[in-house]
């Protein structure tokens, strides 16, 4: 040991210089407390290391499967579902670029009728393979075609309310078929679903607009028709409660207690709703605004895929859920699984009405909106299909008592 203050060397038992009478204590406990102090400065150095080498080596897909599968089986505990979401897109639409014949179509519309709807131990508790809908939206996508072909190339004004029409009933319908087609049951006629579909979706915005007189909006809204994030919440609250009061009558009228019914009659009052308001955004702003008419047919056909039939489509279920098998009363609106999916679609809703974008981008935003709606729903059916096992089992029981 070397003395702080003379230099020389000294034992290291010795508390005294023997060349200058400095005391050694301090000195030694200063080197004592450097050497303490590198090793923890080293400790941290390595665990640093550690923490970095774990971060290298962390699987992202893996990682992000795993934070997927807590998270739809967190959200399935709401519709009574507590497994993971399995969903395989690519198996669920393999039907949709098969050869189907005419009379595969019809056997579909056809489902519902007191001698088309299967016994209950018939139905599949499989995930559907919907294709029907993919040729309405054929359909209905060659007839806007010949409409503006008839608008623009032969300049006939009189094309242009089809083309308006077709344009804003040609996605929600489509959506509604896939519904239809994914009923498990196969239990609702078509013309109850298109009667939903029609005189449902006229009656929810009459709802609404008498929902509208009980809440006020910000100056700026009045002004310049600028949204705060109030109005925007406000706007969703009040068209989502205006949709499921016609949904809930719609629920009660049908009696059912089936989560994939509900998803169904939602989605028929939402898409109902989403084509007139399409309809009426699109020539308002063409008259009023100068906006193109394609343009605008456009914007609103492929944001319909996210919007209200997949809002109400969310409702729908939720009522079915809360209600059982009793009609749904003002003690299932307070109920938390009611509330969870009801409030879920009223936050999507406005979100997508707020100016707040997602890296800079309307659509960015819209796409990401939309696919979390669209997750609610496949949770939603995950655990219709799993009823269809539950009420099987509770039917087989039925049988043996």
């Amino acid at each position: 040991m070397v003395c702080s203050q003379c230099g020389r060397t000294v034992h290291d038992h010795d508390r005294f210089c023997m060349y200058c009478g400095h005391a050694l204590t301090n000195n030694k406990t200063s080197v004592e407390s450097r050497m303490k102090e590198d090793s923890h400065i080293e400790e941290i150095r390595d665990e640093k290391r550690s923490k970095r080498s774990a971060v290298n080596h962390v699987n992202l897909k893996h990682e992000a499967k795993t934070l997927f599968d807590h998270t739809t089986k967190s959200i399935g505990k709401f519709a009574g579902s507590e497994e993971v979401l399995n969903l395989n897109l690519k198996d669920m639409f393999s039907e949709v670029f098969k050869f189907h014949s005419r009379d595969e179509s019809e056997e579909i519309f056809i489902a519902g009728t007191k001698k088309t709807t299967p016994l209950l131990e018939e139905v599949s508790e499989e995930w559907g393979k919907p294709w029907l809908f993919s040729r309405v939206f054929v359909a209905f996508a060659i007839t806007f075609l010949a409409l503006w072909i008839l608008s623009s190339t032969f300049e006939n004004e009189l094309a242009i309310p089809g083309l308006i029409f077709i344009g804003a009933l040609t996605v929600p319908l489509t959506g509604l078929i896939f519904f239809f087609e994914s009923n498990a049951f196969k239990n609702m006629s078509l013309f109850e679903v298109l009667k939903m579909f029609f005189v449902g979706g006229v009656i929810s915005l009459i709802s609404t607009m008498i929902l509208y007189h009980f809440v006020t909006f910000s100056k700026d809204y009045y002004d310049y028709g600028a949204m705060t994030v109030f109005d925007a919440l406000m706007v969703g609250l009040v068209e989502e409660m205006g949709k499921a009061l016609i949904i809930i009558y719609f629920v009660n009228k049908n009696k059912t207690y089936k989560i994939l019914n509900g998803l169904l009659i939602g989605g028929a009052i939402g898409a109902g709703f989403a084509m007139f308001e399409s309809a009426g955004y699109i020539l308002t702003f063409s008259l009023n605004y100068d906006e193109s008419i394609i343009n605008l047919v456009f914007l609103r056909a492929w944001t319909a895929i996210g919007t209200h039939l997949v809002w109400s489509a969310i409702i729908g279920a939720a009522i079915v859920i809360a209600k059982e098998h009793n009609n749904f009363g003002f003690r299932n609106a307070v109920d938390k699984r009611f509330l969870f999916f009801f409030l879920s679609s009223v936050i999507l809703h406005s979100f997508w009405d707020t100016s707040i974008t997602f890296f800079g981008s309307d659509n960015a935003k819209f796409i990401l909106l939309s696919v979390t709606a669209w997750l609610l729903i496949f949770i939603l059916m995950k655990a219709g299909l799993k009823q269809v096992n539950i009420l099987q089992e509770e039917a087989r029981q039925m049988k043996e008592i």
